[in-house]
């Protein structure tokens, strides 16, 4: 019996063009998995984030940038800010962008609905009221900053049972005002007079101050009324000196206060308005400042302003809009923007001597305007030679010589002070922030006078009934109809 051959097993052949497939598959996947790679490490590394809005409500400044870079203590942003609350977003997107400039800034959101447990105990740990607030905490340090104080609204639709419509965003400044605050480790102190008749900080009527909290935001200063009239100084520590609307003469002790304040190299805001005296042809009631202010190159005018071109709509023309800024870091946001500020019974405020390099305009009437000096009445008066042609400077500000050793001295005087007045202050948002740039700028706080509240952006489009049916037409017929004839066009092909 003859044994048969056995068979081996035939082993398949592998094609050469197999194998150039198989291998241009896998060096195009190790290709596209290295350049994933290298693409994420980039973007980690190298990541640039785009802002399409016009007024950059998603970018941070310059000077918000300088800040953060120089940030020496770790910070952490603490939101109590529901996610369905408007000021969610913005404060989110903003947060995020200080949290990719600088590695010593973290972001925590809590959300007291959700966690009202937690959020509770936060709450307590930080010693805020409630929730609706962004606390910036740096070790034993911490500044809030109320929802409340976030943004800018529009109530005029309320009347039509529609919701306030939010207009600006200041999250970067009061964010950016934080942070400037903890790097300083201390808040610069005003105070503000009392004794002359003075506007004060509690009253909460419209002729009140009591709004300039909500413009400062809740730790941006600290703010104190004080007595100057029975001082024999200013008290030290004090950043910030305010006389707001005065109606009574300051005394001999107190200018002499002032004087040694401003040569220490103090810092003075003087809101002082044309108050007519009680009879007829008294004139204005004299304050002592006209002769203390000339001392330090400020002219303060014995008029009241009038300016029918540049008059409030249905008010009388001593109410009304300034037609410009000067060159100043206190205006150069309000002239950038084409903001009006809004005055109400002003009087001139100008440089005593032409030519002064130290005494900087920031307000003027139009070329119309014109300084009234005959004070019996201010209802129907028409310009004549006595008076002080326009255009007529509202406002100055001023810096003394820089000394070795010492400050300068600075000095705001604006010739009304309606403006700061609740009234004004929260129905005029350019008056907000020429008061808020001022107060910044004598207290060396240049860094938020160019973070102006950013506003926001309502983007709509607007379509035709025939725009719609067209829309509605490509997206559920022409375009479901041409991906299918792709695909059948596809299928025979690979058929041949």
């Amino acid at each position: 019996m003859t044994d048969e051959p056995t068979s081996e097993p035939t082993v398949p052949r592998v094609s050469r063009r197999q194998l150039v497939r198989t291998g241009t598959l896998s060096a195009g996947v190790l290709l596209v998995a290295a350049l994933f790679l290298i693409f994420n490490y980039l973007g980690w590394k190298y990541h640039h984030r785009f802002d399409w809005t016009g007024g950059g409500v998603y970018s941070l400044s310059d000077k918000s940038k300088s800040v953060l870079q120089e940030l020496k203590k770790d910070v952490e942003f603490v939101v109590f800010i529901a996610p369905g609350q408007d000021l969610y977003k913005p404060v989110q997107e903003i947060l995020s962008q200080y949290d990719a400039a600088s590695q010593k800034v973290t972001v925590r959101y809590f959300d007291p609905e959700r966690n009202p447990v937690e959020a509770q105990q936060l709450i307590q740990k930080y010693n805020v009221s409630s929730t609706g607030q962004v606390v910036v905490v740096s070790g034993a340090d911490r500044r809030v900053v109320e929802s409340a104080d976030l943004a800018e609204f529009d109530y005029s639709g309320m009347q039509m049972g529609q919701p306030p419509k939010m207009t600006g965003f200041k999250g970067e400044q009061l964010f950016t005002g934080a942070l400037l605050q903890i790097a300083e480790g201390r808040k610069p102190k005003i105070l503000f007079t009392t004794g002359h008749g003075e506007r004060s900080l509690d009253d909460r009527d419209v002729q009140g101050l009591s709004g300039i909290h909500e413009i400062l935001g809740r730790d941006n200063f600290e703010l104190e009324e004080w007595a100057s009239r029975t001082a024999a100084a200013v008290p030290p520590g004090t950043d910030l000196v305010v006389a707001a609307g005065p109606t009574s003469p300051f005394i001999d002790s107190e200018l002499k206060a002032f004087t040694s304040y401003l040569q220490g190299g103090g810092r003075m805001l003087i809101l002082v308005d044309p108050t007519l005296g009680q009879t007829a042809g008294s004139g204005l009631i004299p304050t002592g400042l006209t002769p203390w202010l000339a001392g330090y190159g400020v002219k303060l005018g014995e008029d009241i302003v009038i300016d029918p071109k540049g008059a409030y709509p249905g008010a009388p023309p001593y109410t009304l809009f300034p037609d410009g800024y000067g060159d100043h870091p206190i205006t150069a946001p309000l002239s950038q923007s084409g903001v009006p500020v809004l005055l109400n019974v002003a009087r001139s405020v100008a440089a005593a001597t032409a030519g002064n390099p130290q005494v900087a305009e920031l307000l003027r009437t139009t070329g119309d305007g014109w300084g009234e000096t005959s004070l019996a009445s201010v209802e129907n008066v028409e310009k004549d030679a006595g008076d002080l042609p326009g255009p007529v400077s509202l406002g100055v500000a001023v810096e003394g010589p820089k000394e070795e050793g010492k400050k300068a001295w600075r000095l705001v005087v604006l010739g009304d002070s309606d403006l700061a007045t609740n009234q004004l202050v929260q129905g005029m948002p350019a008056n907000a922030v020429l008061l808020a740039n001022s107060l910044n700028w004598l207290a060396e706080r240049e860094a938020l006078l160019t973070i102006p509240p950013k506003k926001t952006e309502n983007v709509r489009l607007n379509l035709t009934s025939g725009q719609v049916r067209t829309i509605y037409l490509t997206v559920l017929l022409l375009l479901p109809l041409l991906a299918a004839g792709l695909g059948t066009v596809v299928y025979f092909r690979r058929r041949r």
